[in-house]
């Protein structure tokens, strides 16, 4: 299951490159790291969901390293750690 939400993940992040028009430097990185720590698909969306609102108040242009302490931080603050 974890590889699905992965490629799902990765089709979010992919999505919200285009939107901004930016390269995020670790789309995979994180995309593994919360289908690695998420079984439910629902709670690795609202995650990403995050982590869009977080480019989009951290976005400069061109590219952007997302770090894995907010990755993280935005788990802890949405209580969803299950693994």
């Amino acid at each position: 299951m974890s590889s699905i939400i992965e490629e799902r993940l990765i089709s979010h992040l992919t999505t919200i490159e285009t939107v901004y028009n930016i390269t995020i430097n670790n789309k995979e990185e994180v995309a593994k790291w919360i289908a690695d720590s998420i079984s439910d698909e629902k709670n690795a969306l609202t995650i990403a969901t995050s982590l869009n609102t977080w480019v989009m108040m951290n976005n400069t242009g061109g590219s952007i390293t997302i770090p894995m302490g907010t990755v993280k931080e935005l788990q802890d603050k949405l209580k969803i750690i299950e693994r």
